[in-house]
């Protein structure tokens, strides 16, 4: 069959068909392995815990797809699958999930133990990701890892010119701890990328780390009124922050916050769903306001909206 028949069938082919075309005869795999056609596949997921491991395929021209690999009999397999899908990857991914499972018993082991845990995985990953040309490009990347070390792993090796949002979650549950991001808040896709999404886990970098972001989503320890002027002035000096949401441990009652909000912004108006809405206009702005809304017992949202939109309900 003449290459260039071959490669017009390849095109309409999803990345699982071409494996398969690929194990039919040597010269079949011959071709694949020296033109490496781009994968169809535009989105990746690793799941792993000490069972299995999963991997999620979102294929463009294909069905969604898992397969899971059990441990240790698999492994080999596994590998074997992502290192081909790594190096077929040349377009940009929409996401790129990797969540690394806790034991059950997790809350009874140390510290020491659970960075152990998905160690040798996160190796290899990062093997695998640094031996690459170029950097996985993905819009996306949602990491819900143990600690700071585990996204080091990562997010280093990935597109600092494609990503655009960051999502991180704690391995070890809903409960809250402080989680260090000294380290990854001074990487270039830190600071390139427009969203940031975090529950779950308090950070304690500086305001100013986070501010770049289009969309920011962070949970503190402390609402405090030097903070919430912080984030004012911020809002005042970046037209291109559209929002802000502080989520904060459930201890602070309706009327500390009010009294807060009462010193640093203008005024305040009705809300069906969050029964006050606070706002401050905004320096050499005559269109939009900064909006405030709280539940007041763990959130804290800021955004911009329309001038217009509110005149009418402004107590």
């Amino acid at each position: 069959m003449p290459d260039v028949v071959l490669t017009a069938i390849i095109h309409y082919l999803d990345f699982r068909s071409i494996m398969f075309l690929r194990k039919v005869c040597r010269d079949f795999r011959t071709f694949i392995d020296e033109v490496v056609p781009s994968s169809s596949i535009i989105g990746l997921g690793l799941t792993v815990n000490q069972e299995r491991i999963e991997l999620a395929l979102e294929d463009s021209l294909a069905e969604f797809r898992k397969v899971t690999y059990s441990k240790p009999d698999q492994e080999l397999a596994f590998w074997k699958d992502l290192e081909m899908i790594l190096k077929h990857q040349k377009s940009h991914l929409e996401y790129f999930t990797v969540d690394l499972e806790p034991p059950e018993n997790h809350r009874t082991l140390d510290k020491s133990t659970l960075e152990k845990l998905h160690s040798e995985f996160l190796d290899k990953l990062q093997n695998l990701l640094t031996s690459r040309k170029a950097p996985l490009k993905a819009a996306s990347l949602n990491l819900v890892v143990g600690d700071q070390n585990e996204i080091m792993t990562i997010l280093p090796n990935i597109d600092s010119e494609k990503l655009e949002e960051i999502l991180l979650f704690p391995a070890t549950g809903p409960h809250m701890r402080v989680f260090k991001l000294d380290r990854v808040v001074e990487t270039v896709q830190w600071k390139n990328a427009k969203e940031l999404g975090t529950a779950n886990f308090m950070v304690e970098e500086p305001l100013e780390k986070f501010t770049h972001f289009e969309r920011c989503r962070i949970c503190v320890d402390t609402i405090s009124l030097k903070l919430l002027r912080q984030l004012k002035e911020t809002f005042f000096n970046h037209p291109t922050l559209e929002s802000f949401e502080l989520h904060h441990e459930p201890h602070y009652k309706c009327r500390e916050l009010k009294h807060l909000f009462e010193q640093l912004f203008e005024g305040s108006y009705p809300d069906e769903v969050y029964q006050d809405r606070w706002y401050s206009r905004i320096p050499g702005n005559s269109e939009e306001v900064l909006s405030i809304r709280s539940s007041y017992f763990d959130w804290i949202t800021f955004s911009r909206c329309k001038f217009s939109e509110i005149q009418r309900s402004i107590i």
